[in-house]
Parts: C-alpha cells; structure tokens; sequence
C-alpha cells in the first residue's frame, strides 16, 4: 500500500499517520454537531474516547512490531 507522502512519509519519524486519522475523526465529529445529530456535549466525550482508541492503536501497532523484529533479526557475525 502506497500512501502518499503528505499522509505519510516514511523518512520523516513524525506521526503523520496519526494526526491524520485524528483529523479525520475530529471532521466527522464536526460534521455531526453540525448536521444536529449529536450535541456539542457528546462530541466532547466522543473526541476523547477517539483519541483514546487511536493512541492504543498506535501502541499495539508498536509492539506488534517489536515482536515480529525481535523473532525476525539475526545477529550480526
């Protein structure tokens, strides 16, 4: 999968991917409130459950891989 450098580039150790995807909940949250489907209240919670769930990706995401190098290198001779 090929995503593009203004979501993600992979030279740069910066959490584009991240912030992406909480900007794009954060614009659904909005368009909600706006459409009056939800109240300015609840997409205060629901902004903070979000960022929540997407901090606990990242962090699965970072351990999964930790454990696939771990099992995966081999030492240098």
């Amino acid at each position: 999968m090929n995503l593009p450098k203004a979501v993600y580039d992979p030279a740069k150790k910066s959490k584009n991917l991240v912030t992406t995807i909480t900007g794009i909940v954060t614009l659904a949250i909005s368009v909600l409130v706006g459409f009056n489907i939800l109240t300015p209240d609840q997409s205060t919670q629901l902004q903070a459950h979000a960022t929540t769930i997407v901090n606990a990706g990242v962090a699965i995401f970072g351990v999964i891989n930790a454990l696939i190098l771990m099992f995966k290198s081999t030492d240098a001779v």
